[in-house]
């Protein structure tokens, strides 16, 4: 089966969306309890915009699906896409069988608040 151009075995390496860490703060930016995750790069500069962080201070980590396994940003499985990372997500965790709870931040479904359920955690290799 093939998913945005990979085959449905090469999953790890699609990348979902695009988040912002702020070194100074050493963690990511948030939307609430939940990590952010903007579907492009431009997308996640533009968060600067909102955000209490210097421009000199963030770093822009892509994040790829087995990342998400791992609690990537330490938000409890909690993360806040755009739609169409939300549409990527969507997408493989149905197909691996994944279940977790969205719902439109603020009723804005441009923004989805997703929760996976923590049976479905990874733990890292190390």
């Amino acid at each position: 089966m093939e998913l945005f151009g990979l085959m449905s075995g090469d999953a790890s390496r699609l990348v979902i969306g695009y988040s912002v860490f702020d070194t100074c703060e050493e963690c990511y930016e948030y939307n609430e309890d939940a990590c952010l995750i903007a579907v492009k790069l431009d997308g996640a500069k533009r968060v600067l915009g909102d955000a209490l962080m210097s421009p000199q201070d963030a770093k822009f980590h892509p994040v790829f699906w087995e990342n998400l396994l791992r609690d990537f940003g330490c938000s409890g499985g909690q993360y806040a896409m755009e739609a169409d990372a939300f549409a990527r997500f969507q997408k493989l965790a149905e197909e691996h069988r994944v279940s977790f709870e969205a719902e439109a931040f603020d009723g804005d479904d441009s923004l989805m608040v997703v929760e996976i359920e923590r049976r479905f955690f990874t733990p890292d290799a190390d």
